[in-house]
């Protein structure tokens, strides 16, 4: 989990000696891990091998202004360049204060190998949705192996111990030095970085398991793909029926094995649909409402916030965000789609979590588009709040005062709105409750009513007796 320790262009680094990369490995960097990270990243990246120390002593230190001076860009700037490297793998970074002041230190990890990177679920994902289907598929085939038809050739290949004479006991027996060396590059080996393991508690993998096996799908790869089949499931709101149905059209009718890219690219062409209609949203509110009940939390909010709980809890991601941006008359960019399958990704928040946060940056804050900047803040700060339900996420946002619930003017003079929910929300709350809005002022009684008319009347007389 990312923290937020202090930086500042005084604030030492140190980058160990990593390995240097090999011509694969250079090629796999500007392809496929470029168009997720951006040029600023990858030029951070080249920045810190350069300043890469053989000594690997903390005492030798450097500044983190020597590196904005060669990126020739801020420190905020460099910052979300970095956590780019953290979050696709390349950079590992670790904070430390001694003697000599605060420090990080900034281990430099190696791109994945071509083969890696597509078997990878969240990176290939993410390269699917950057670059899009052609393109996607152009990289598979460039990076794809054209194996040579060895059938007919004979293995004339030499043997080690053909060419060179090695003492058979110290094979056996490997000398001190030997085994010294081992030891020393076995402790210097850095732990193997997994991708984050997505919670699967709500996905009934027995369900699953029981339709594809009538199917004749082969479980065993099912098992393998259970990071796709969940990140998957979570970013579009996909239930195991449906999940069973999507890998039975791309599996194979003879060995039951599916391709998980062609899995990938079913779902991104079925799934990434048009923003669903208000009175549809309206409809699946209705139902969510009725159905759950108020706990502790969500009974110290308003029948308003409610809904919106209730709502987020049934939406998935990509419907929430549609929904939304249809109220504002928009529609859902191709960056958004991304920032919400990085943020689902990650594992970091529920779903219903990840919803309060793009209403919170898109009704509150009234962005016309998800900013990466700001959902990633927003999102870390919930995660070190703690914040796991969007009970929770509302009162949080009570308790930090938001400018949103309170009826100050910003510097164009324009006062902010009070509401917290959108048109289709306050509309279902009115149908709900068989009422018509409120209306502002005072009422009047019947016997009011009838003087006020006299007084009408009496007034009219007159003005004829005047003509």
């Amino acid at each position: 989990m990312p923290n937020d320790e202090p930086l500042t262009p005084k604030t030492g680094l140190v980058v160990p000696q990593a390995p240097a990369l090999s011509a694969a490995q250079q090629a796999v960097l500007a392809e496929l891990y470029l168009p997720l990270m951006g040029p600023l990243a990858y030029s951070l990246y080249a920045a810190l091998r350069s300043l890469q120390s053989s000594e690997n002593e903390l005492s030798n230190r450097r500044s983190h202004a020597e590196l904005l001076g060669i990126l020739n860009v801020d420190l905020p700037t460099v910052l979300a360049a970095r956590r780019k490297l953290e979050a696709t793998g390349l950079l590992r970074s670790y904070y430390q204060q001694d003697e000599l002041g605060a420090m990080y230190i900034y281990q430099l990890q190696a791109p994945l190998l071509a083969l890696q990177f597509f078997a990878d679920d969240l990176l290939s994902v993410l390269l699917l949705d950057t670059v899009g289907e052609l393109r996607y598929q152009q990289l598979a085939g460039d990076f794809a192996a054209q194996p040579i038809d060895l059938t007919a050739a004979k293995d004339v290949t030499a043997n080690i111990l053909d060419v060179f004479h090695v003492d058979s006991q110290k094979v056996t027996t490997p000398p001190l030095s030997v085994q010294k060396v081992r030891a020393q590059l076995a402790a210097n080996e850095p732990a193997e970085d997994h991708s984050p393991v997505l919670s699967d508690d709500d996905f009934d993998w027995q369900l699953l398991g029981q339709i594809l096996k009538q199917n004749y799908v082969d479980l065993k790869q099912v098992a393998s793909s259970r990071q796709l089949i969940i990140t998957e499931s979570r970013v579009y709101g996909i239930s195991e029926i449906e999940m069973a149905k999507l890998i039975s059209e791309v599996a194979s009718l003879t060995t039951g094995q599916f391709d998980e890219n062609q899995l990938k690219l079913l779902i991104a062409r079925r799934y990434e649909r048009p923003a669903v209609s208000s009175q549809q949203v309206a409809t699946e509110a209705t139902v969510a409402t009725t159905t759950t009940k108020a706990n502790k939390a969500s009974a110290q909010l308003s029948t308003a916030e409610q809904q919106l709980v209730t709502y987020a809890k049934q939406t998935a991601p990509y419907d929430f965000l549609s929904a939304l941006k249809q109220e504002k008359h928009g529609f859902v960019t191709s960056g958004e789609n991304r920032l919400v399958h990085d943020l689902i990704g990650r594992g970091v928040l529920p779903n219903a979590v990840i919803n309060m946060v793009i209403y919170y940056l898109l009704q509150n804050r009234e962005l016309a588009a998800l900013n990466r900047n700001l959902l990633e803040t927003v999102a870390n700060d919930w995660q070190q709040h703690g914040i796991t339900t969007p009970e929770a996420a509302l009162m949080y946002l009570k308790q930090r005062k938001q400018p949103k619930s309170t009826p100050t003017r910003r510097k164009n003079n324009r006062p902010t709105r009070k509401e917290i929910m959108p048109k289709w929300a306050q509309q279902q709350q009115q149908t709900e409750s068989g009422k018509q809005p409120a209306q502002t002022g005072k009422q009047i009684t019947a016997a009011q009513r009838k003087q006020l008319a006299d007084r009408l009347a009496k007034l009219e007389t007159n003005s004829e007796k005047e003509d």
